[in-house]
């Protein structure tokens, strides 16, 4: 796990050493082992932070040269499957100088080439591979963006890195002007969805694509889609399947240990991880009976038998992190769970260098309550507009319990209304009136909505929407917080969860075998009660509540309502003044809470001063 950062240029010019040596200093909390620059002299300078994990000897560390000198190979990530890429190269080569996977994964895209090789990879990886002699860049992301790799264009050619600061700094990109549409999709969802970047002519990688960059052209391909439909299996395997993707991930050469929350699918990966060894797990709290899971972490700690840690923690002190989110996330993010992610990395690192984590499980099996509520509004998706609408009113008239005219009124279709139902709070309200430009869609919802919005005829369709829309786009929001967070503590966080196999696994089952009497994840939570106890594995989720809404009325007001009402002109052009007053006004009376729309505004702000013009970077 480790930090990337390069350029390809169309033309032999300055390869901006200088720039790339910055670049590394700023990246170290990514890789603080070793720090490597190399170039071919004339056109590719590819940099590296290494956080060494597997073959600690400086065999491991990167650029990384094949034998011959014609192949370089830039790699953050881990390759889990190392054994099945050894086997596919036997009519190549049968030894290596390492142990590493970086090792082998240079060869098998050389020998195999880039579909044949990303097919048959399984683990989390952003990757550069240069061919000196065809002069051609691969860059390349895993199946469902675990790792980042963010892109700049420009005249010159194409810069590349782990950090969006890298790109938007670069001095051949340095001119780029801000993308308000961008800026909207980021106020929207709470992050710059993939294929956009918050400047123009740059972007995040999406996922399961790679490009292919030679001689000024670039060409982008995909060699991954999780499926919209749902392939029936009789047997699922789901033990077998999870237990191997799970022990498939714990080689390391380093101290290993998982992330507990006391929930269910962090603390089914803890299961498996446990079987073979005493793990360590990782638990933080609050001390407040409403709030708190350690009790229930601890309580599946002593039933496994594992070294657990727990750290309590007063919210309060949360808020000494401000300025760390702000330094850890290089692009505008305003999830602010991230706070606690942040906390609970540090407090992990002290003792591993290597988490798992239970991420990606609520997307696959159906697991939020959002995904119940889509269901009960199937019926009413399946009529026409005109209709939907003649029964919408009725049910304001007849006052349904629980029911807001306004939250399906303007939806064209049941897509639409599942892709604004992962939108912040306060979004959908005021986007209209308090920002200028229209929001950039997300890809996959676009790429959804465009191929099915008139294909949706069972109830199966439109649960496989969900998962798929889950999968592809609010996963983005979810492993962008945890490899920002942990990175920046120099801890790798790995995801079984998310691995090929569970992947395909996934798409073996519908969504009847998940979501039962209103309960989501209903396989995973009956694996987990065969392990311990029914009560402890279906007892309400507390979940870790941050009183974000409080604190914008408190501690953060003076600071949010300065920045916000004083933000630079180049931002402030974007929104509407008297609407931002009158959002920050109703918030602080108390008339409503919109504090996590005002957090992505300040969010916003706090990223434009510390990482836009980058004095680290731009010196």
């Amino acid at each position: 796990m480790c930090g990337i950062t390069g350029m390809y240029l169309y033309k032999r010019n300055c390869l901006q050493q200088d720039y790339y040596n910055r670049c590394l200093t700023t990246m170290r909390h990514r890789g603080p082992d070793s720090q490597c620059l190399w170039d071919n002299g004339e056109n590719y300078i590819a940099g590296f932070c290494r956080l060494a994990i597997r073959d600690l000897s400086p065999n491991g560390n990167q650029p990384m040269l094949s034998d011959c000198g014609h192949y370089c190979i830039s790699f953050n990530g881990e390759i889990y499957n190392t054994g099945e890429l050894a086997n596919a190269l036997r009519p190549y080569r049968t030894s290596f100088k390492s142990t590493t996977d970086t090792e082998l994964l240079l060869y098998a895209l050389m020998h195999l080439g880039a579909d044949a090789t990303l097919q048959i990879t399984d683990g989390i990886f952003a990757i550069a591979f240069y061919d000196v002699r065809q002069n051609s860049l691969l860059l390349a992301r895993d199946r469902l963006g675990i790792k980042p790799l963010y892109i700049g264009e420009c005249a010159e050619g194409i810069a590349y890195s782990s950090q969006y600061d890298h790109i938007i700094n670069h001095p051949y990109l340095k001119n780029t002007s801000l993308n308000a549409h961008a800026i909207g999709s980021f106020l929207s969802l709470g992050y710059v969805p993939e294929n956009f970047g918050a400047f123009s002519n740059t972007k995040l990688l999406l996922h399961g694509h790679y490009y292919i960059v030679q001689n000024g052209s670039i060409q982008q391909h995909r060699y991954y889609e999780y499926p919209l439909t749902t392939g029936y299996q009789q047997n699922h395997a789901l033990e077998e399947t999870l237990y191997n993707a799970v022990q498939s991930q714990l080689v390391s050469d380093v101290p290993l240990g998982t992330f507990m929350s006391g929930g269910v699918d962090s603390t089914l990966v803890t299961w498996y991880a446990n079987r073979q060894r005493q793990i360590n797990s990782f638990t933080i709290g609050v001390k407040d009976h409403h709030l708190d899971e350690t009790d229930a972490a601890q309580q599946f700690a002593d039933i496994f038998n594992t070294n657990h840690h727990q750290k309590f923690i007063h919210p309060q002190a949360l808020l000494g992190l401000v300025d760390e989110n702000t330094r850890a996330f290089s692009e505008p993010f305003a999830d602010f769970s991230s706070l606690p992610t942040l906390m609970l990395s540090k407090f992990t690192k002290e003792k591993v260098t290597v988490a798992l984590s239970g991420d990606g499980g609520d997307e696959l099996f159906w697991g939020y309550p959002r995904n119940n509520t889509a269901l009960k509004n199937i019926a009413l998706y399946k009529h026409g507009p005109r209709t939907r609408k003649g029964i919408l009113l009725a049910r304001k008239i007849l006052n349904k319990k629980g029911f807001t005219l306004a939250r399906h009124w303007g939806e064209k279709n049941f897509i639409a209304y599942y892709y604004h139902a992962l939108f912040i709070t306060g979004a959908q309200h005021w986007m209209p009136s308090i920002f200028k430009a229209e929001a950039y869609e997300d890809y996959y919802y676009t790429t959804i909505h465009n191929t099915n919005a008139s294909l949706l005829s069972s109830d199966e369709d439109y649960m496989n929407v969900v998962r798929k829309l889950e999968t592809d786009a609010h996963l983005q929001r979810i492993l962008l917080k945890v490899d920002r967070a942990s990175m920046y503590h120099s801890l790798e966080v790995r995801v079984p969860l998310l691995s090929n196999k569970v992947l395909d696994m996934s798409g073996g089952y519908n969504f009847k075998e998940c979501l039962q009497g209103g309960v989501g994840k209903i396989n995973l939570k009956l694996a987990l009660i065969a392990k311990t106890n029914r009560d402890l594995v279906m007892r309400p989720k507390k979940g870790f509540v941050i009183p974000m809404a409080e604190w914008m009325r408190g501690e953060l007001k003076a600071d949010v309502t300065q920045k916000i009402l004083d933000m630079p002109p180049h931002l402030a052009a974007f929104f509407n003044r008297g609407e931002t007053e009158k959002l920050l006004q109703q918030h602080m009376a108390g008339e409503a809470d919109w504090g996590w729309f005002i957090w992505a505004m300040y969010s916003l702000v706090n990223w434009d001063a510390y990482h836009v013009n980058n004095k680290m970077l731009t010196a």
